[in-house]
């Protein structure tokens, strides 16, 4: 039986592809190992949106490549996959970054992998021809084979559902349509079916996701139908957790508000990667509404779900932006309105729009400005983190001495803080629900209390 290993790099909608990998090749035989060194073959599923997530995937071949070679050994065969394979394939000048791989597989390509993976361990070559998926779609065979019985990562208790694939924006600084074409949505049949499979198996939070949540079914015909998903989620029985994660503020609607605030299993969590927060910055940024459709959105949330964390992401240093600009950023961050804030300072993507636009900022200045804009919503966080002592329900995750270790409504899987509960007599079980009362909080993390039942 032929061993195989998989690294996972990049997002959440990595994983869910990496568990689809795992599921298939498992189910035709091979044998999982998570010691690369112990397979035959070892796939690494790889992210390309920035380029320190392309260098983090060299760096994995790299050390590798050095081990295999350490041992004097031929095996394993190493194999790309994932967005940087798609990248490199339309950006010929990112090739670099995988020439360690000994076969590069493309999305197209991903319900043959048992196929290909035994074609490579008896010596033939595979290389997926591909230049990304720009103007294009994914082919169905690649969402039927997300319908697939997925070999899970991580948690049991915690799992990613996504619902469409690729993305309809044409935002000038993102690659992302580039990689994985315009948005497709998956039929609600199926991603109701494997929520339902997924909670049978011990799953008590989905976490939905794709490029753009609120999106979802707008690719049927101009109809959102996030809401009816909502509403199919409320019909499912058990204590749970919904969490709608990565949501244009352009698609995000008082309906799908409406139907969050309607379960309380629904978590009153949004994650609004807004980018910016001047007029002129959004515009150049092609994200198709100013500062005004913010403001209104933010106001929409204090109606429907006053008491929600919020979450979003900004870019600094994009070309265009004057300290005029910054300064109106950082203004709006100082004023409170986040729980949680990741910054990213600008890149020139190849292929992108904001690529070739003059005006650029010094790498040096987006720093300090990145630096800055997080000094500042530190402080904001350990504000409102503060507000939200007391009485609360956290999924445990883990023991540690210390503790044990989980997350609450407000804290999403992986980025954000977490909570631990101290001085408890007996067992916690993990990946269950558990009542406590935050007594101590920090900038993102919360120590409590167990409370009795």
């Amino acid at each position: 039986m032929s061993r195989f290993s998989l690294i996972n790099l990049g997002c959440p909608k990595n994983t869910v592809d990496s568990e689809c990998m795992l599921g298939s090749l498992a189910q035709a035989g091979l044998e999982f190992t998570p010691e690369p060194l112990d397979a035959d073959i070892c796939l690494v599923n790889t992210c390309g949106f920035l380029d320190a997530a392309r260098q983090e995937a060299a760096e994995v071949f790299a050390e590798l490549v050095a081990q295999r070679e350490g041992q004097g050994r031929e095996r394993p065969l190493l194999v790309a996959l994932g967005c940087l394979v798609e990248r490199a394939g339309g950006a010929g000048e990112l090739a670099d970054f995988l020439s360690a791989a000994d076969a590069r597989v493309g999305f197209a390509d991903y319900p043959r992998l048992p196929d290909i993976c035994r074609k490579l361990l008896a010596g033939e070559s595979h290389s997926t021809p591909t230049s990304g998926y720009a103007g294009q779609t994914l082919p169905k065979t690649y969402l039927d084979w997300l319908s697939r019985p997925r070999l899970r990562i991580g948690s049991l208790a915690s799992a990613y559902v996504k619902i469409s694939e690729g993305c309809s924006h044409c935002c000038s600084y993102c690659s992302i349509p580039l990689i994985r074409g315009r948005r497709v949505s998956r039929p609600l049949k199926a991603v109701m079916k494997e929520i339902r499979e997924l909670v049978l198996a011990g799953a008590v939070e989905l976490n939905v996701i794709a490029q753009d949540t609120a999106a979802y079914g707008l690719d049927w015909g101009g109809e959102p139908q996030l809401p009816r998903l909502l509403r199919e989620l409320r019909r499912i029985p058990g204590d749970l957790w919904f969490r709608l994660l990565y949501m244009h503020p352009r698609n995000l609607t008082a309906d799908i508000l409406e139907e969050m605030a309607a379960d309380e299993r629904i978590c009153p969590y949004l994650d609004l990667p807004l980018q910016h927060i001047s007029d002129g910055l959004l515009k150049r940024m092609g994200r198709g509404h100013g500062r005004k459709r913010i403001e209104e959105l933010l106001q929409q949330v204090e109606k429907f779900l006053p008491d929600a964390a919020l979450r979003t992401a900004f870019i600094v240093g994009h070309p265009g932006e004057k300290e005029a600009d910054f300064a109106e950023l950082l203004e709006f961050v100082e004023a409170g309105h986040f729980d949680h804030v990741g910054v990213f300072c600008w890149s020139p993507e190849p292929g992108t729009v904001s690529a070739g636009m003059a005006d650029r900022v010094a790498p040096e200045v987006a720093e300090e400005r990145q630096d800055q804009l997080m000094r500042a919503q530190a402080a904001v966080s350990a504000r409102r983190l503060k507000g939200r002592k007391g009485a609360a329900r956290m999924l445990v995750e883990r023991q540690e001495p210390r503790g044990w270790v989980g997350r609450t409504a407000w804290q999403a899987p992986e980025v954000d803080g977490e909570t631990i509960v101290t001085g408890v007599k007996g067992r916690c079980e993990i990946g269950r629900f558990l009542p406590v009362k935050i007594v101590r909080t920090g900038t993102y993390d919360c120590e409590a209390r167990r409370m009795k039942t």
